[in-house]
């Protein structure tokens, strides 16, 4: 039952994720999110999770997946040209007070490119080849290596290839200096979503609301870090929030882009969803070249998100008034985080960086931001603020919060007015393909075949 249930849904989810309604592709959160990354899947981010680690409350787990839509048992692997980095900004300006960077190499053959598909999925013979990566720690204008030759794990390519398949995955786990952890390599991808809530809020389209997760694999980097070293002054009790963002970089080669004089930034991901619903269609691949701390003077995320265009063509759809521009509910939710000391709508304290203690100014910024004094919640709801849950998305994002539904509903103007909270029933829940586990880096295994 529960395998033809599945086969149902992954079809269904074939149908409207990854071709959409208007049969062009589509995205599951950010997965495929501008035309550019469409093309590239190696730099492709496709999620962006932070919150406290249940099991190590006194740590942050991050988690950023790339290349999404990976085949079961298929080798894919990182761009050795790229340089994946995931940013820490305990300020509130946008720029990074710590960047953790991963840079790849092959340890074996390369495979000649001839064998190679378009999408830059690796060839067969792939599976012979691991991939290795360095880990460096870039804080007050000094870099630290912290891991190098690290163990990447590969894609499960079955009991002949791969055997023991769960000792690769331990494996892949380190342990950082000073009591950080790192993962590196293959998982299930942990996205899900109400499909109509999807058709919805990416094309302005209903769909039948098949709740299902993704029967697919993505690339992950995984982080679980104290919270001393990511917090301002090093103090996460008088200054406990953060803004995190994921981007990935190419070697510079007349590629639009933001970076060092080598690389130029092709990707960017911080809220879920956010380049593929508030910014403009034709702006997106800028977008992914931009940094945070040019987000206020830059013309382009401060607008879009004060009137965003696909917040009139989903409320004509799902039959309500569209909120009047500005949109200050989303300037808050986006660009600030809530709290009651600036000029949001959103009467509560929970995710802005006005909340340090050591911060009298910020930026508008678009960055995922987390509360790190914000207590672990002992029932999670995955409608997170929306229902009450103060841990759950939009401060930070666990797991099992479906950011979809919820950006869907504060679109709709929930939570600084009534929105449309019945816009997607709650009486189905939708399922992981494969649970996340209890432990770092909390990751289902691969997805595998048969």
């Amino acid at each position: 039952m529960w395998a033809a249930a599945g086969a149902a849904a992954v079809t269904m989810l074939t149908t409207t994720v990854l071709l959409g309604p208007t049969m062009r592709p589509g995205t599951a959160t950010s997965h495929w999110d501008a035309p550019a990354t469409t093309r590239d899947k190696q730099v492709d981010a496709t999620d962006l999770y932070a919150f406290t680690s249940p099991e190590r409350q006194d740590t942050v787990t991050i988690v950023a997946n790339y290349i999404p839509f990976q085949a079961p048992n298929k080798p894919y692997q990182f761009d050795t040209k790229a340089r994946y980095e995931v940013h820490i900004d305990n300020t509130g300006t946008g720029r990074a007070a710590v960047t953790y960077r991963w840079t790849f190499a092959n340890k074996g053959l390369p495979v000649p490119s001839l064998v190679r598909a378009r999408e830059h999925q690796a060839g067969p013979l792939d599976s012979l080849v691991e991939q290795s990566y360095t880990l460096t720690r870039l804080r007050g204008g000094t870099s630290e290596t912290l891991v190098r030759d690290g163990y990447v794990a590969p894609a499960d390519m079955g009991s002949l290839a791969t055997p023991d398949y769960p000792a690769l995955r331990r494996k892949a786990v380190r342990d950082l200096p000073g009591g950080g952890r790192v993962f590196t390599g293959t998982a299930a991808d942990p996205f899900y979503s109400d499909n109509h809530a999807v058709s919805l809020l990416r094309f302005g389209l209903p769909f039948f609301p098949v709740k299902s997760g993704v029967p697919l694999n993505v690339s992950s980097l995984a982080l679980q870090i104290p919270k001393s070293e990511l917090a301002l002054g090093g103090d996460r009790r008088a200054n406990p929030v953060i803004g995190v963002w994921t981007t990935a970089s190419r070697k510079s080669s007349g590629v639009l882009g933001s970076g060092s004089a080598d690389f130029r930034q092709v990707s960017r991901l911080g809220n879920p969803n956010f380049n593929e619903v508030i910014i403009p269609l034709k702006e997106r691949d800028r977008f992914n070249t931009l940094r945070p701390d040019g987000d206020e003077s830059g013309g382009l995320v401060v607008p879009s998100t004060l009137d965003p265009d696909q917040a009139k063509v989903v409320a004509k759809q799902a039959k309500v008034a569209a909120p009047t521009a500005p949109r200050k509910d989303l300037e808050e939710i986006y660009l600030t985080g809530l709290t009651t000391r600036g000029d949001g709508p959103i009467n509560r304290d929970l995710n802005s960086h006005l909340l340090n203690r050591d911060v009298s100014r910020i930026a508008r910024t678009e960055e995922l931001r987390l509360n790190m004094s914000t207590p672990v919640a002992a029932e999670p709801d995955k409608y997170g603020l929306l229902n009450g849950d103060l841990q759950g998305y939009p401060n930070g994002r666990r797991l099992i919060d479906d950011v979809v539904t919820v950006n869907l509903r504060m679109l709709l103007g929930e939570p600084a007015g009534p929105g449309a909270p019945g816009i997607v029933a709650e009486d189905n829940p939708a399922f992981l393909l494969k649970p996340i586990t209890g432990s770092f880096p909390y990751l289902a295994l691969p997805v595998t075949a048969g």
